[in-house]
Protein backbone atom coordinates (compact mmCIF):
# COMPACT_ATOMS: atom_id res chain seq x y z
CA UNK A 1 0.00 0.00 0.00
CA UNK A 2 1.13 3.44 -0.89
CA UNK A 3 1.81 5.89 2.30
CA UNK A 4 1.90 9.68 1.90
CA UNK A 5 5.14 10.95 1.98
CA UNK A 6 4.54 12.33 5.06
CA UNK A 7 4.81 9.10 6.98
CA UNK A 8 8.33 8.73 5.88
CA UNK A 9 9.40 12.08 7.33
CA UNK A 10 7.42 11.56 10.87
CA UNK A 11 9.56 8.94 11.61
CA UNK A 12 13.00 9.38 13.40
CA UNK A 13 14.92 7.76 10.87
CA UNK A 14 18.84 7.80 11.14
CA UNK A 15 18.43 8.65 7.36
CA UNK A 16 17.53 12.09 7.76
CA UNK A 17 21.06 13.16 9.04
CA UNK A 18 22.31 12.02 5.59
CA UNK A 19 19.95 12.44 2.65
CA UNK A 20 20.03 16.32 2.28
CA UNK A 21 19.75 16.73 -1.21
CA UNK A 22 17.58 13.61 -1.78
CA UNK A 23 13.82 14.05 -2.05
CA UNK A 24 11.47 11.42 -0.86
CA UNK A 25 9.74 9.62 -4.21
CA UNK A 26 7.52 7.29 -2.55
CA UNK A 27 6.67 5.74 0.63
CA UNK A 28 5.04 2.12 0.25
CA UNK A 29 3.88 -0.06 3.79
CA UNK A 30 4.91 -3.69 3.65
CA UNK A 31 2.12 -5.83 5.64
CA UNK A 32 4.65 -8.40 8.07
CA UNK A 33 1.13 -9.76 10.36
CA UNK A 34 2.00 -10.96 13.56
CA UNK A 35 5.68 -9.40 13.83
CA UNK A 36 6.89 -7.67 16.96
CA UNK A 37 9.40 -5.60 17.58
CA UNK A 38 12.16 -7.73 17.69
CA UNK A 39 11.32 -9.12 14.40
CA UNK A 40 12.63 -5.98 11.96
CA UNK A 41 15.85 -8.49 10.84
CA UNK A 42 13.89 -11.02 9.89
CA UNK A 43 11.36 -8.93 7.70
CA UNK A 44 14.37 -7.32 6.17
CA UNK A 45 15.61 -10.52 5.43
CA UNK A 46 12.58 -11.43 3.72
CA UNK A 47 12.81 -8.43 1.52
CA UNK A 48 15.66 -8.36 0.62
CA UNK A 49 15.60 -11.78 -0.42
CA UNK A 50 12.71 -10.96 -2.54
CA UNK A 51 14.33 -7.93 -4.14
CA UNK A 52 17.08 -9.56 -5.41
CA UNK A 53 17.19 -10.61 -8.73
CA UNK A 54 17.94 -14.47 -7.63
CA UNK A 55 15.41 -14.40 -4.71
CA UNK A 56 13.61 -16.99 -5.12
CA UNK A 57 10.31 -18.72 -6.84
CA UNK A 58 8.54 -15.38 -6.01
CA UNK A 59 9.50 -13.66 -9.15
CA UNK A 60 8.25 -10.80 -10.78
CA UNK A 61 5.13 -11.24 -12.99
CA UNK A 62 5.46 -10.69 -16.41
CA UNK A 63 4.50 -7.12 -17.20
CA UNK A 64 7.14 -6.25 -14.38
CA UNK A 65 9.77 -9.04 -16.08
CA UNK A 66 9.47 -6.98 -19.37
CA UNK A 67 9.38 -3.85 -18.41
CA UNK A 68 12.69 -4.22 -16.36
CA UNK A 69 14.31 -5.81 -19.93
CA UNK A 70 13.43 -2.96 -21.80
CA UNK A 71 15.08 -1.01 -18.67
CA UNK A 72 18.14 -2.80 -19.34
CA UNK A 73 18.10 -2.50 -22.83
CA UNK A 74 17.89 1.39 -23.07
CA UNK A 75 20.27 1.78 -20.12
CA UNK A 76 22.78 -0.19 -21.74
CA UNK A 77 21.64 1.56 -25.72
CA UNK A 78 22.53 4.87 -23.55
CA UNK A 79 25.10 4.09 -21.47
CA UNK A 80 23.17 4.39 -18.39
CA UNK A 81 24.06 1.83 -16.06
CA UNK A 82 28.01 1.30 -16.50
CA UNK A 83 30.61 1.09 -13.52
CA UNK A 84 31.71 4.87 -14.59
CA UNK A 85 27.43 5.98 -13.78
CA UNK A 86 27.82 4.06 -10.52
CA UNK A 87 28.36 4.50 -6.81
CA UNK A 88 31.99 5.96 -6.22
CA UNK A 89 32.64 6.73 -9.73
CA UNK A 90 30.08 9.12 -11.04
CA UNK A 91 28.36 10.36 -7.36
CA UNK A 92 29.91 9.94 -4.16
CA UNK A 93 28.26 7.11 -2.06
CA UNK A 94 26.20 8.20 1.03
CA UNK A 95 28.82 6.08 3.17
CA UNK A 96 30.88 9.41 3.00
CA UNK A 97 28.37 11.20 5.23
CA UNK A 98 27.79 9.02 7.85
CA UNK A 99 28.86 9.69 11.26
CA UNK A 100 31.40 7.45 13.11
CA UNK A 101 28.30 5.70 14.93
CA UNK A 102 27.05 4.13 11.44
CA UNK A 103 30.06 2.87 9.29
CA UNK A 104 30.08 -0.62 10.84
CA UNK A 105 28.08 -1.52 7.18
CA UNK A 106 26.72 -4.80 6.86
CA UNK A 107 26.91 -7.42 3.79
CA UNK A 108 26.37 -6.23 0.07
CA UNK A 109 22.70 -6.76 -1.24
CA UNK A 110 23.24 -6.20 -5.29
CA UNK A 111 21.53 -4.66 -7.10
CA UNK A 112 22.13 -2.30 -4.44
CA UNK A 113 25.19 -0.68 -2.10
CA UNK A 114 24.59 -0.85 1.36
CA UNK A 115 24.70 2.57 3.37
CA UNK A 116 24.05 1.45 6.72
CA UNK A 117 22.05 -1.24 9.13
CA UNK A 118 20.64 -0.95 12.79
CA UNK A 119 18.03 -2.87 14.59
CA UNK A 120 14.92 -1.17 12.65
CA UNK A 121 16.03 0.45 9.72
CA UNK A 122 18.20 -0.25 6.69
CA UNK A 123 19.62 2.24 3.67
CA UNK A 124 21.05 0.59 0.18
CA UNK A 125 21.84 2.87 -2.76
CA UNK A 126 22.15 2.84 -6.48
CA UNK A 127 23.18 5.08 -8.89
CA UNK A 128 22.87 5.45 -12.95
CA UNK A 129 23.31 8.20 -14.86
CA UNK A 130 20.06 9.70 -14.45
CA UNK A 131 19.57 9.43 -10.54
CA UNK A 132 21.51 8.54 -7.54
CA UNK A 133 18.79 6.60 -5.19
CA UNK A 134 18.26 5.24 -1.86
CA UNK A 135 15.65 2.68 -0.82
CA UNK A 136 15.19 2.70 2.74
CA UNK A 137 13.48 0.33 4.86
CA UNK A 138 12.42 0.53 8.49
CA UNK A 139 10.53 -0.72 10.81
CA UNK A 140 7.29 1.10 11.65
CA UNK A 141 4.81 0.32 15.15
CA UNK A 142 1.17 -0.06 13.80
CA UNK A 143 -2.14 -0.89 15.13
CA UNK A 144 -1.74 -4.88 16.48
CA UNK A 145 1.66 -5.16 15.80
CA UNK A 146 4.38 -3.53 13.62
CA UNK A 147 5.46 -3.06 9.28
CA UNK A 148 7.79 -2.55 7.18
CA UNK A 149 8.33 0.12 5.83
CA UNK A 150 9.76 1.10 1.94
CA UNK A 151 10.83 4.81 1.38
CA UNK A 152 12.28 5.81 -1.69
CA UNK A 153 14.82 9.08 -2.05
CA UNK A 154 16.27 10.29 -5.70
CA UNK A 155 18.84 12.70 -6.60
CA UNK A 156 18.14 13.28 -9.89
CA UNK A 157 20.72 14.00 -12.33
CA UNK A 158 19.97 17.61 -13.90
CA UNK A 159 17.26 17.93 -16.52
CA UNK A 160 17.36 14.33 -17.64
CA UNK A 161 17.50 12.47 -14.89
CA UNK A 162 13.14 14.64 -13.56
CA UNK A 163 12.61 13.76 -17.32
CA UNK A 164 13.31 10.18 -16.74
CA UNK A 165 11.99 9.83 -13.27
CA UNK A 166 8.71 11.64 -14.79
CA UNK A 167 8.43 9.25 -17.77
CA UNK A 168 8.66 5.97 -15.32
CA UNK A 169 6.45 7.37 -12.71
CA UNK A 170 3.43 5.90 -13.86
CA UNK A 171 5.47 2.29 -14.14
CA UNK A 172 6.75 2.65 -11.30
CA UNK A 173 3.52 3.54 -8.85
CA UNK A 174 1.35 1.42 -10.91
CA UNK A 175 3.00 -1.76 -11.63
CA UNK A 176 6.87 -2.35 -10.46
CA UNK A 177 6.59 -0.94 -6.24
CA UNK A 178 2.89 -2.86 -6.16
CA UNK A 179 4.33 -5.84 -7.48
CA UNK A 180 6.94 -5.84 -5.13
CA UNK A 181 5.78 -4.77 -2.64
CA UNK A 182 3.31 -8.18 -2.79
CA UNK A 183 6.60 -10.49 -3.22
CA UNK A 184 8.00 -8.76 0.23
CA UNK A 185 4.18 -9.73 1.73
CA UNK A 186 4.85 -12.92 0.32
CA UNK A 187 8.32 -13.22 1.11
CA UNK A 188 7.50 -12.90 4.80
CA UNK A 189 4.09 -14.67 5.22
CA UNK A 190 6.22 -17.85 3.66
CA UNK A 191 9.26 -17.68 5.54
CA UNK A 192 8.44 -20.80 7.80
CA UNK A 193 5.67 -22.53 5.26
CA UNK A 194 6.66 -25.69 3.61
CA UNK A 195 8.68 -25.46 0.06
CA UNK A 196 6.74 -25.78 -2.87
CA UNK A 197 8.42 -28.55 -4.74
CA UNK A 198 9.11 -28.77 -8.40
CA UNK A 199 10.04 -31.17 -11.60
CA UNK A 200 10.12 -30.65 -15.18
CA UNK A 201 10.80 -33.11 -18.08
CA UNK A 202 9.21 -36.53 -18.36
CA UNK A 203 12.27 -37.90 -16.87
CA UNK A 204 11.75 -36.68 -13.92
CA UNK A 205 7.52 -36.30 -13.03
CA UNK A 206 5.71 -39.29 -12.40
CA UNK A 207 4.22 -41.57 -14.96
CA UNK A 208 0.82 -40.89 -13.09
CA UNK A 209 0.62 -37.46 -13.68
CA UNK A 210 2.27 -37.73 -16.84
CA UNK A 211 -1.22 -39.89 -17.50
CA UNK A 212 -3.34 -37.41 -16.38
CA UNK A 213 -2.10 -34.78 -18.90
CA UNK A 214 -3.62 -37.06 -21.70
CA UNK A 215 -0.87 -35.87 -23.91
CA UNK A 216 1.45 -38.34 -24.55
CA UNK A 217 3.53 -36.50 -28.19
CA UNK A 218 4.09 -33.55 -25.71
CA UNK A 219 7.14 -31.65 -25.82
CA UNK A 220 7.46 -29.72 -22.32
CA UNK A 221 5.97 -31.01 -18.73
CA UNK A 222 6.47 -29.72 -15.34
CA UNK A 223 4.46 -30.65 -12.34
CA UNK A 224 4.69 -28.14 -8.90
CA UNK A 225 3.63 -29.22 -5.36
CA UNK A 226 2.49 -27.77 -1.96
CA UNK A 227 2.07 -29.62 1.34
CA UNK A 228 -1.41 -28.37 2.71
CA UNK A 229 -4.32 -29.22 5.40
CA UNK A 230 -6.66 -26.53 3.35
CA UNK A 231 -9.66 -28.55 1.96
CA UNK A 232 -11.12 -28.09 -1.44
CA UNK A 233 -12.41 -29.93 -4.78
CA UNK A 234 -9.40 -29.70 -7.36
CA UNK A 235 -11.98 -27.17 -9.33
CA UNK A 236 -12.02 -25.31 -6.02
CA UNK A 237 -8.04 -24.88 -6.40
CA UNK A 238 -8.07 -24.37 -9.98
CA UNK A 239 -10.49 -21.63 -9.49
CA UNK A 240 -8.62 -19.81 -6.68
CA UNK A 241 -5.36 -20.15 -8.67
CA UNK A 242 -6.33 -18.84 -12.12
CA UNK A 243 -10.08 -17.18 -11.60
CA UNK A 244 -13.25 -17.59 -13.40
CA UNK A 245 -12.47 -15.34 -15.72
CA UNK A 246 -8.93 -14.07 -17.10
CA UNK A 247 -7.56 -11.08 -15.81
CA UNK A 248 -5.80 -8.66 -18.34
CA UNK A 249 -2.25 -10.04 -17.35
CA UNK A 250 -3.61 -13.62 -17.85
CA UNK A 251 -4.70 -12.86 -21.44
CA UNK A 252 -1.99 -10.89 -22.08
CA UNK A 253 0.67 -13.97 -21.49
CA UNK A 254 -2.09 -16.73 -23.06
CA UNK A 255 -3.52 -14.91 -25.16
CA UNK A 256 -1.37 -12.00 -26.68
CA UNK A 257 1.94 -14.46 -25.97
CA UNK A 258 0.85 -17.73 -26.37
CA UNK A 259 -1.87 -17.00 -28.88
CA UNK A 260 -4.10 -19.56 -27.02
CA UNK A 261 -7.98 -19.02 -27.72
CA UNK A 262 -10.01 -18.63 -24.29
CA UNK A 263 -13.25 -18.65 -23.78
CA UNK A 264 -14.94 -15.06 -22.44
CA UNK A 265 -17.18 -14.86 -19.26
CA UNK A 266 -17.98 -16.84 -16.48
CA UNK A 267 -19.35 -20.75 -17.05
CA UNK A 268 -19.52 -23.78 -14.87
CA UNK A 269 -17.16 -25.12 -18.19
CA UNK A 270 -14.65 -23.19 -17.85
CA UNK A 271 -11.92 -22.08 -15.76
CA UNK A 272 -10.46 -18.21 -16.65
CA UNK A 273 -11.26 -19.05 -20.16
CA UNK A 274 -9.94 -22.28 -20.23
CA UNK A 275 -11.82 -25.36 -21.03
CA UNK A 276 -12.79 -28.17 -18.58
CA UNK A 277 -11.55 -31.24 -20.39
CA UNK A 278 -12.06 -34.11 -18.13
CA UNK A 279 -12.22 -34.42 -14.32
CA UNK A 280 -11.59 -37.28 -11.81
CA UNK A 281 -10.91 -38.41 -8.31
CA UNK A 282 -8.55 -35.68 -6.64
CA UNK A 283 -7.77 -33.90 -10.17
CA UNK A 284 -8.92 -32.00 -12.76
CA UNK A 285 -7.63 -31.40 -16.74
CA UNK A 286 -7.95 -27.60 -18.12
CA UNK A 287 -7.41 -27.37 -21.85
CA UNK A 288 -6.65 -24.46 -24.21
CA UNK A 289 -4.98 -24.28 -27.75
CA UNK A 290 -3.56 -21.83 -30.56
CA UNK A 291 -2.33 -21.94 -33.65
CA UNK A 292 0.94 -23.28 -32.89
CA UNK A 293 0.68 -25.17 -29.65
CA UNK A 294 -1.76 -27.66 -27.08
CA UNK A 295 -1.55 -26.63 -23.77
CA UNK A 296 -3.30 -28.46 -20.93
CA UNK A 297 -3.13 -27.69 -16.82
CA UNK A 298 -3.61 -30.45 -14.23
CA UNK A 299 -5.08 -29.49 -10.85
CA UNK A 300 -4.64 -32.34 -8.06
CA UNK A 301 -5.59 -32.28 -4.32
CA UNK A 302 -5.61 -35.90 -2.16
CA UNK A 303 -3.61 -36.77 0.42
CA UNK A 304 -2.50 -33.82 2.02
CA UNK A 305 -0.94 -32.33 -1.14
CA UNK A 306 -2.19 -29.83 -4.25
CA UNK A 307 -0.35 -29.91 -7.08
CA UNK A 308 -0.08 -27.85 -10.88
CA UNK A 309 0.75 -29.81 -14.06
CA UNK A 310 1.72 -27.92 -16.79
CA UNK A 311 1.99 -29.94 -20.39
CA UNK A 312 2.65 -28.57 -23.78
CA UNK A 313 2.49 -29.54 -27.21
CA UNK A 314 4.12 -27.73 -30.09
CA UNK A 315 1.73 -27.90 -33.02
CA UNK A 316 4.05 -25.77 -35.53
CA UNK A 317 8.01 -24.89 -35.16
CA UNK A 318 7.09 -22.17 -34.25
CA UNK A 319 6.22 -22.93 -30.09
CA UNK A 320 9.79 -24.35 -29.87
CA UNK A 321 10.60 -20.56 -29.70
CA UNK A 322 7.97 -18.77 -27.81
CA UNK A 323 7.30 -20.72 -24.95
CA UNK A 324 11.26 -21.88 -23.74
CA UNK A 325 11.71 -18.39 -22.10
CA UNK A 326 7.93 -18.17 -20.86
CA UNK A 327 8.70 -21.25 -19.32
CA UNK A 328 11.58 -19.95 -17.09
CA UNK A 329 8.74 -17.33 -16.14
CA UNK A 330 5.84 -19.94 -15.76
CA UNK A 331 8.50 -22.15 -13.33
CA UNK A 332 9.38 -18.91 -11.31
CA UNK A 333 5.64 -17.72 -10.76
CA UNK A 334 3.85 -21.40 -10.25
CA UNK A 335 4.93 -21.76 -6.34
CA UNK A 336 3.47 -18.17 -6.29
CA UNK A 337 0.25 -19.42 -8.03
CA UNK A 338 -0.11 -22.75 -5.28
CA UNK A 339 0.72 -20.77 -2.41
CA UNK A 340 -1.98 -17.84 -2.91
CA UNK A 341 -4.53 -19.99 -3.78
CA UNK A 342 -4.12 -21.89 -0.72
CA UNK A 343 -4.31 -18.51 1.15
CA UNK A 344 -7.60 -17.74 -0.70
CA UNK A 345 -9.07 -21.38 -0.20
CA UNK A 346 -8.02 -21.11 3.90
CA UNK A 347 -9.46 -17.17 3.44
CA UNK A 348 -13.18 -18.67 2.45
CA UNK A 349 -13.26 -21.30 5.15
CA UNK A 350 -13.31 -18.71 8.15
Amino acid sequence: MRLPNGAHAARPWRIHEIADGFRVEDVWAIRTPGAGPGDFPAALAAALAAMRPSGGPAKDPLPVRLLFAVRRRLGALFGWDGPEAGVGTRVRSLRDRLPGDLRAAPEGSAPFTPVYELDDECALERASATVHAVIHLGWAPVEGGHELRMAVLVKPDGLPGRLYMAAIAPFRRLVVFPALVRQCERAWRDRDAAPVTGVVGTRDVPESVRALGALPDGDYVDHFTLPTDADATPEQWARAMFGDVPTPSERLIWSGLLGIRLSRGRSPDTVAGWRIAERGEGWIRLEAASWFLTDRLVVQAADGRVSLGTFLRYDRPLGRYVWPPLAAVHRRLAPGLLREAEEKIRARAE
